[in-house]
């Protein structure tokens, strides 16, 4: 699920929808709640395992610019010069596939932060149906 999705999926399911039955619509907190802690769960977990792929990246590209790589992978993918120590940095994280895993692994923070802003809103929910339930009772002259 893309993150655009998941705009499209929040907005269906916080606003109150069922102002007549307002005791539904706090039960209901629960159940979205449960359904958006799942994403949160999935997404961290692909952070994670993109993460550990990164860092397994990283070494290869260490072994390849520091000229430390198998022979094989130099005949299918030369590359010719003397990289310093010091410069190697320079060239990893100048890498086209470090660049796109790293990419990768901000937009999944990104899902995630806003997950968690979901959740937070979703506890708020709680809050609004409150004092729609107060305010309804003060109409009706029961307070």
């Amino acid at each position: 699920m893309t993150l655009d999705e998941l705009k499209t999926q929040a907005s269906t399911d916080l606003p109150i929808t069922d102002q007549e039955h307002l005791d539904q619509e706090s039960y209901r907190n629960q159940e979205l709640k449960s359904k958006w802690l799942d994403y949160k769960t999935r997404y961290e977990l692909l952070l994670v395992r993109n993460k550990g792929d990164y860092q397994k990246l990283y070494r290869a590209k260490w072994e390849y610019y520091g000229g430390k790589s198998d022979a094989k992978i130099y005949a299918t993918k030369p590359f010719d010069l003397k990289v310093l120590k010091t410069d190697l940095a320079m060239y990893i994280n100048s890498d086209d596939d470090i660049i796109a895993l790293g990419a990768k692994i901000s937009y999944l923070e990104i899902v995630i932060k806003f997950i968690d802003g979901v959740i937070k809103s979703i506890d708020n929910r709680g809050w609004d149906v409150s004092h729609a339930i107060g305010w309804k009772k003060f109409e009706a002259g029961m307070v």
